[in-house]
């Protein structure tokens, strides 16, 4: 049965979301050892910052919210992946305007999940754990969704587009490749540093990660000893243990196949990975050629691809290349053709000093995008905007 709940709006919903907060800060400890059962103490670490965050929306910055009204009912589907950021970003985010949320959670990471519910509804938030199959998720949402938002991959997202009702608002949030420029201008040890840190955030399985780097040919001997040396530093272990850099592979499904590849020849390798033990992989960092599927496909292992060259016209070619565009950072000189598609842009900083959750989000190509009656929007979107309208 449809819900009509296009009443009350953000400030209703305020002082519930106050109180969530509160109780995520008074059950800390416990919810952290959740969560490092899923990713490494430091990522949780991390998270929880960027969740507390995201609970904290300040009027100045939200106060456009006051003027939008909720679709009413919101199917959400999260990602595996940073279970309690996501939860504040895209189940909580659509609660903001008004909404009525029902959550499913991936499977990974669902044990995380299943208590960030239950205080959200101690607290007063209208959602609901929905703890059914996919197909079961996907029919109750044609017949009751007012808004839906998916996190996962393109394939399911299309036929999302294709099955549900033409009334249903639908945000899709998916995987996208982020590439790492260094110019001739760059310093490279400082380019290194950048690289090693967005490549292995979260073990490397996080959508801002970097998957690719294009340096100059200029500066290749100088980033890739840089690159090398400060790989001997990365710590590998158990996700409870403090201090980590790389845990095992939450998502594994793909990380056994991309290594064999690359031992049967898939590039140059410059620096040997391998498997420690179970779901645990040491980086490999590999030359490769820029239309490899090493380059191109998305992938959520430590596996670094490096390609080299040599003017901006061919980089810009380069980059041109593949299905998904969500980040671009550029350590040195901007190029001359700009920043193309690619949804976020850094420059000489990184993504993860950027972020900001009351910031839309979302890259181009089949990374992101937003069906609405008026038809179908690419590109970065926000999930409280989305998931209302104008007042």
């Amino acid at each position: 049965m449809r819900s009509d709940c296009r009443t009350g709006g953000m400030v209703t919903t305020l002082a519930p979301v106050a109180r969530f907060r509160s109780l995520l800060e008074q059950h800390h400890r416990e919810l952290t050892a959740l969560a490092t059962t899923v990713e490494t103490a430091r990522t949780a670490r991390t998270e929880w910052e960027w969740a507390l965050a995201a609970l904290n929306p300040q009027p100045r910055r939200a106060g456009w919210l006051t003027g939008r009204r909720p679709l009413g009912t919101v199917y959400v589907r999260m990602p595996a992946t940073l279970p309690v950021y996501s939860f504040a970003l895209f189940a909580v985010g659509a609660l903001l305007p008004g909404n009525r949320v029902v959550v499913r959670p991936a499977g990974p990471s669902r044990h995380v999940v299943g208590p960030l519910v239950r205080l959200a509804r101690e607290a007063g938030l209208p959602i609901e754990l929905h703890t059914g199959g996919w197909e079961d998720f996907e029919a109750e949402a044609g017949e009751s969704a007012d808004g839906f938002v998916f996190c996962g991959g393109p394939d399911r997202a299309d036929r999302l587009a294709a099955v549900l009702p033409d009334r249903t608002r639908l945000l899709y949030q998916g995987p996208g490749c982020c590439a790492f420029v260094v110019t001739a201008e760059a310093d490279p040890v400082r380019a290194a540093e950048a690289v090693v840190r967005t490549r292995l955030f979260n073990s490397s399985q996080d959508c801002l990660a970097t998957e690719r780097v294009y340096v100059a040919d200029r500066v290749l001997d100088g980033f890739l000893a840089a690159l090398d040396a400060r790989l001997d530093e990365v710590s590998y272990g158990a996700d409870n243990t403090a201090d980590i850099d790389v845990g095992p592979l939450l998502l594994d499904a793909r990380a056994a196949d991309w290594y064999r590849r690359i031992a049967d020849g898939e590039g140059t390798v410059l620096r040997a990975g391998r498997n420690l033990g179970g779901s645990l992989y040491e980086t490999c960092v590999v030359e490769a050629a820029p239309d490899s599927p090493l380059v191109l496909d998305e992938k959520y292992c430590p596996v670094l691809p490096v390609v080299r060259y040599r003017n901006d016209p061919e980089l810009r070619d380069m980059l041109r290349l593949g299905d998904y565009a969500l980040g671009l950072t550029v350590h040195g000189r901007l190029p001359s053709f700009g920043t193309l598609d690619f949804g976020h842009v850094a420059v000489g900083t990184t993504h993860y000093d950027l972020e900001s959750p009351l910031s839309p989000f979302g890259g181009y190509r089949r990374t992101t995008f937003v069906r609405t009656g008026d038809g179908l929007r690419r590109g970065p979107a926000l999930v409280p905007y989305e998931m209302s309208t104008r007042g």
